[in-house]
């Protein structure tokens, strides 16, 4: 029994460690987690209080993951686009607030936008960390010119550590991407991070990560992201682990980072992956708390509901964060999002109920997705 309290505390730290030296966005959650469908749909949070900004680039791609979602029909519309980066420029001229972090991201490959370099010397203006999350199609010179603009954070996409496996997941070259996260960690200030996504396909895989990369000396961050549930993965019966395994990989990964006495970080972490507030809040209140907390631009020059609902066009950005956060159109999806009314994908794609089959006020729009105009 006393063991059990034990890991209900651990559960409890890593939980609160997702509000570390952000009070308005602990203000906001438990706002909602308190009131519900009768909290309100404004945003009040200070701009440092949102994890980061994040903008699509663009949609384009030079891989084809096995289990990416841009495979997914719903997509298909803003594939192969890219931001109007004067849109960009007049959205940072206009807004007052500085982030704790841009992250240029998104649905496709940052590194295939024309003006990557000008978009992160631009995004300098809103934050000192710029971060950018990439497939590893990059070379040295790639980095250090990235470095010289201002990048400050790189996460690196890798979703298996076997030469055969990533070759049939993503199409890249094992060798070839270890050395650029060795470059990276050895010969560069940068915060590295590496993701993966796990499925029941691909999570012993995964393991070998620690063997490979026990020498890289800057490693911060090993993100495991669980798998999204799109058509495209069950048709193909790719599944996501459930919690419990997930768990068991992470204590299991866990033990090997400590093996090498490496100071990795696992995000979540063991024990941070029973109570995480987004998850947490869609099962217990069925409700996404992403729409109030997690801004996000897309290819479209938009700020969208969520990163999952890129096709989505919602609020002009050209008039700055401060106008466009808090439109009337975000705060009717909210105030919805409030009541369990939202687009059947959501449900369909993530942690909410789903609510195929039932009439609400936004389930007769075509292909269940939000297109809404100004």
């Amino acid at each position: 029994m006393g063991n059990i309290k034990l890991d209900r505390k651990k559960e409890m730290l890593a939980y609160i460690d997702n509000f570390k030296d952000m009070p308005d966005r602990l203000l906001k959650y438990n706002e909602i987690l308190l009131e519900g469908k009768d909290a309100t749909p404004l945003c009040y949070q200070d701009t440092m209080s949102y994890r980061r900004l994040a903008v699509a680039m663009t949609t384009r791609c030079n891989l084809s993951c096995k289990w990416c979602y841009r495979l997914d029909p719903q997509y298909k519309s803003i594939l192969n686009k890219d931001l109007d980066f004067d849109v960009y420029r007049k959205f940072v001229e206009n807004t007052a607030g500085k982030f704790r972090m841009v992250h240029l991201g998104g649905l496709g490959e940052p590194t295939l936008y024309p003006k990557l370099i000008e978009a992160i010397q631009l995004s300098k203006s809103l934050s000192k960390n710029v971060n950018l999350t990439t497939n590893g199609f990059v070379t040295f010179r790639d980095i250090d010119r990235y470095i010289d603009a201002g990048l400050t954070h790189i996460e690196i996409s890798i979703d298996a550590f076997d030469k055969t496996k990533l070759k049939e997941y993503r199409g890249v070259d094992l060798d070839n991407i270890s050395k650029i996260v060795y470059y990276i960690s050895n010969e560069t200030l940068l915060y590295l991070q590496i993701n993966s996504v796990v499925s029941n396909e691909n999570y012993r895989y995964l393991i070998d990560m620690v063997r490979l990369f026990k020498k890289a000396k800057n490693i911060k961050i090993w993100r495991t992201i669980p798998l999204f549930k799109t058509a495209q993965m069950k048709k193909i019966g790719i599944k996501p682990l459930s919690i419990e395994e997930s768990q068991t990989l992470l204590l299991r990964l866990q033990g090997e980072i400590e093996r090498y006495g490496l100071n990795w970080k696992l995000l979540p972490s063991a024990y941070g992956v029973k109570l995480d507030p987004l998850i947490e809040m869609k099962r217990r209140r069925n409700i996404c708390f992403t729409c109030f907390e997690d801004p996000y631009i897309s290819v479209m020059g938009r700020l969208n509901f969520c990163t999952r609902q890129e096709y989505s066009s919602v609020v002009d950005i050209s008039d700055g964060f401060e106008k466009a956060w808090n439109h009337p159109l975000l705060l009717k999806f909210r105030e919805n999002m409030l009541k369990g009314i939202y687009p059947k994908y959501c449900g369909k794609l993530c942690f909410l109920k789903d609510k195929t089959g039932q009439k609400d006020e936004l389930s007769n729009r075509k292909n269940t997705c939000i297109e809404i105009k100004e």
